[in-house]
């Protein structure tokens, strides 16, 4: 069954001023928006390449009173489609409804203002606009969006700053006073803001409306935002979207319904594939396998303005809005392989004719590269071809080439990459923290984790090279992993259930971290002994499990002052390192301890997609009774919502329900073994046709 857009809906949340709190967001797959600490206010609306950057716009004052300063609580229930705000200034209650256009650069924010009490009342309301607006072509390879004006962050010792942060956008009011329109000193971009109806004032950047309503009565007013090149286009938008303003909600809900009916239905006209439809006893799942596609869903960005066609971008709304981070991709790699294979090829031949060992993604307004290397691509890489042949059964594309070689010669170069960076030992050493967690200063060099997937990396490269007709090549392969699992083994710390990492001097320093715990136990399955098993499994249920999420390093760490990203260090975790701890859990025949976390993780799915990082229940209060979204403000800076949530939709196919994907044909082993729980999954895609699998065989 199809989900409803009410399926999806978060929890009501709600903001305190001094609250840690990531406002929700909002797609239309060809930009994004994040709603602001106000009943009305949006803020880092991009449509790339054109950008607000970190302009606050849409803001409300009442009655001389700033909403967001007011002291007063505001709520939210976040949907796919729309956000809705609700607030109360004394007997004034006020309701927003944000959406954006379908397939347009466009905003609605619908206002109701209502008498509470059982007087007249009469209102002075403001509605804020604001500049920034600009168009970039190569300003989107740092983690902020462009911006024409002062930037914040722009200071002395970061260098000259940008030119167009020492102008400001030209603002002129529309004649008929119900727009104001933004345009850019320093490129081709304008936004106009407008309202309806027409206000009793507009005065520099304001929108004032002044009233009376009796008591019970409401009005209801519409802000508009619209950017583009050109000045007389927008007006025209803005022009039509006056005559039906509630046109454009009524539009992004039918719109976005049909995208939920689209990812589950094969031969749609959206995505090249389709995702299995999951019926299930437990809602609890339910919600969790939802919440890992929608979050997958939300980051598909359309070919309208990409260099390289459709892709899925990695974070949004405030942080590397056109990036997709090679890493993330792979961490929904089968996800992705069913739903989109056409562009996981696309995306993966990109990558494969670049330097891998220079960045971590790419951005695609300028479809160049961004950011440093990531010592984590081989595997990543190699994790998305393997999937897309698995899923699709082109073994073909094995063969075809890409850059001068085969994929099959990129996959040989991938795998045995680890020898270039070899420390004598057998093992790679993978250099400084910035390849590697960038927020735990201790984790640097040899690290178990990364050496666990170069173990995975030749025994997968061995299956490749059968279902290419190359047999001869497995032996060698797998006695090459062997010999890592040999070298590795000697980072453990007896006893502990954590691991050392190796340092150039060749001391062993300990780390409790999660990324060793879900590597090792994922990729070196079969490879550890049931004493070392269990004492990993004790590690991570006394240091890292919480009831609704898990730290990604223990409290007891040496290196907890590093920092305060809640990504990667004690105060909480980036939910891939959950998806792929739950996943290590029914591995190795521990679902008695997932079937007591379940449902805290599906609280947690509670305030929409999973975030760039979730607390744990001890450094910050929980939300709806899950863990709690970090803020994207420093020092905690991750955003409201990334892709690399596919892990969880694994756990549900891959480890639940068992499925393996082989040359010829696909099985399932279910490893359930949870209380009552049965379930079905339908229209499973292998090999361009639909299965449907069973938990009782």
């Amino acid at each position: 069954m199809t989900p409803t857009l009410d399926d999806l809906k978060s929890a009501r949340l709600t903001y305190r001023p001094g609250d840690l709190f990531n406002p929700p967001a909002l797609t239309n797959f060809i930009g994004s928006l994040q709603t602001g600490t106000c009943v009305s206010a949006i803020q880092h609306l991009t449509f790339p390449p054109f950008s607000q950057g970190d302009t606050v716009i849409g803001a409300l004052t009442v009655n001389g009173v700033g909403v967001s300063a007011a002291g007063v609580p505001v709520s939210y229930v976040w949907r796919p489609d729309r956000v809705v705000r609700q607030v109360e200034l004394g007997s004034l209650e006020i309701k927003s409804t944000t959406v954006m256009a379908v397939r347009g650069a466009g905003v609605t924010v619908r206002i109701d203002v209502k008498n509470g009490a059982d007087e007249l009342q009469d209102v002075v309301l403001r509605i804020r606009t604001g500049a920034g607006v600009i168009q970039s072509k190569n300003g989107w390879h740092t983690p902020y969006s462009p911006k024409e004006g002062a930037a914040i962050s722009v200071t002395p010792w970061e260098g000259t700053p940008p030119p167009e942060t020492l102008v400001e956008n030209v603002r002129t009011a529309l004649p008929d006073g119900d727009g104001i329109l933004y345009t850019s000193r320093t490129s081709n971009a304008c936004s106009l803001q407008g309202v309806s109806p027409k206000p009793t004032t507009t005065y520099r950047s304001w929108f004032e409306y002044e009233f009376q309503l009796s008591p019970g009565e409401q009005r209801r007013l519409y802000y508009f935002v619209g950017l583009g090149a050109a000045p007389e286009k927008v007006k025209q938008q803005f022009k039509v979207w006056k005559d039906n303003p509630d046109g454009s909600i009524e539009a992004a809900e039918r719109d976005w319904a049909e995208e939920l009916s689209a990812v589950f239905t094969p031969g749609n006209d959206r995505y090249s594939g389709w995702l299995p439809t999951l019926t299930c006893s437990d809602p609890a799942v339910e919600k969790i396998y939802l919440t890992a596609i929608l979050g997958v869903v939300y980051h598909k960005r359309l070919g309208t303005n990409s260099a390289y066609g459709q892709t899925f971008v990695t974070l949004m709304p405030r942080y590397w809005v056109t990036t997709s981070f090679i890493n993330d991709w792979s961490m929904s790699a089968w996800l992705l392989a069913m739903l989109d294979p056409d562009v996981v090829r696309k995306q993966v031949e990109l990558w494969l004719g670049r330097d891998i060992y220079s960045h971590f993604g790419t951005e695609y307004v300028s479809g160049s590269n961004s950011g440093n290397w990531y010592s984590c691509n081989d595997f990543a890489m190699l994790r998305l071809i393997s999937a897309y042949v698995r899923v699709t059964g082109n073994r073909e594309w094995l063969s075809t080439l890409v850059a001068g070689e085969t994929v099959l010669d990129h996959c040989r170069k991938l795998a045995h990459h680890y020898r270039s960076l070899g420390d004598g030992t057998g093992l790679a050493d993978y250099g400084d923290r910035n390849s590697l967690l960038e927020a735990v200063g201790s984790y640097t060099n040899v690290v178990a984790s990364l050496n666990a997937t170069n173990v995975w990396n030749l025994r997968e490269l061995a299956w490749l090279e059968e279902v290419a007709g190359f047999d001869g090549k497995s032996a060698s392969l797998l006695s090459g992993a062997q010999q890592i699992v040999t070298s590795l083994l000697t980072l453990y710390v007896p006893a502990a259930g954590y691991w050392n990492v190796r340092h150039p001097d060749g001391g062993l320093v300990p780390v409790r971290h999660a990324w060793d715990f879900v590597h090792t136990l994922n990729f070196l399955d079969d490879d550890l002994v049931p004493e070392q098993v269990e004492e990993m499994i004790q590690f991570f249920e006394e240091e890292l499990l919480s009831p609704s999420w898990m730290a990604a390093l223990s409290p007891l760490d040496e290196d907890v002052s590093f920092s305060l990203r809640p990504d990667h260090q004690w105060n909480g975790s980036w939910p891939g390192w959950v998806a792929l701890a739950a996943s290590a859990l029914v591995k190795h025949g521990r679902q008695d301890i997932l079937a007591r976390w379940i449902p805290g993780l599906a609280r947690s799915a509670g305030q929409g997609p999973y975030s760039q990082a979730h607390f744990v229940e001890h450094a910050a209060p929980t939300v709806a009774g899950g863990a709690r979204k970090a803020p994207t403000e420093w020092p905690y800076i991750t955003d409201w919502a990334t892709m690399c949530v596919g892990g969880f939709f694994e756990l549900v196919v891959l480890h639940l329900f068992g499925l393996r994907f082989e040359a010829d044909e696909i099985t399932s082993t279910p490893n359930v073994a949870l209380p009552g729980f049965e379930a079905t999954l339908e229209n499973v895609p292998f090999h361009g046709t639909a299965r449907s699998f069973s938990t009782d065989g």
